[in-house]
């Protein structure tokens, strides 16, 4: 693969969007070509599993394998294609996810046996990089309007989503930490001094 995948985590109302987006403006600013998607949703496909996963009521294992599902699709659709061409991708979400949300947070199986679930999505093709961004969801959920399914969950289900970024994270060299309470501004410049090394 030709190109650079970066993606962006955490829990709800942690602020990864709006980085995301703000990445994604400033490398097609930079003259990179770029493209910006998210999981789930980023096919017309996963577009519709995510109408699905967010707001009708699926048990824990539905959910599981709709976001499996919608990660099979968007690697196959996406990832391939645009990293093979050498563009950069900026990415909302990735596999971190699943481990955090239904690994931690609805506690549905062992960790190791969800990294073999998502290896068979991903296919090899994981992030050069990952931000999480991490934030008390006490906090973070105050930011939030009108909530979806999984936002609605109880504070401690979002709590056990958090613990599981945070542990996660210490186990993949390739993921960086950052302080949610910061603003999106001083969050990005330290986004942009870890794609100096990739940036020449």
């Amino acid at each position: 693969m030709k190109g650079i995948y970066i993606a962006f985590e955490g829990i709800e109302g942690c602020g990864k969007t709006t980085l995301a987006h703000m990445t994604y403006r400033w490398l097609k600013e930079s003259g990179i070509d770029t493209i910006l998607t998210r999981e789930p949703g980023g096919t017309l496909v996963g577009a519709k599993l995510r109408e699905i996963v967010l707001n009708e009521s699926v048990s824990p294992f539905c959910e599981l394998f709709l976001y499996l599902a919608d990660r099979a699709e968007h690697t196959e659709k996406i990832l391939k294609s645009a990293l093979s061409s050498g563009k950069w991708v900026v990415s909302d979400r990735c596999f971190l996810s699943t481990l955090a949300y239904q690994g931690y947070g609805r506690k549905l199986m062992d960790i190791e046996k969800l990294k073999d679930l998502n290896a068979v999505a991903i296919q090899n093709i994981a992030p050069h990089i990952i931000f999480v961004i991490d934030i008390d969801p006490a906090i973070s959920l105050k930011r939030l309007n009108k909530k979806d399914r999984i936002e609605s969950e109880d504070l401690d289900f979002h709590k056990r989503v958090r613990r599981g970024y945070l542990e996660l994270s210490k186990g993949l060299p390739n993921c960086k930490v950052l302080n949610g309470k910061l603003k999106p501004e001083q969050l990005f410049e330290t986004v942009k001094k870890e794609f100096k090394k990739y940036l020449g």
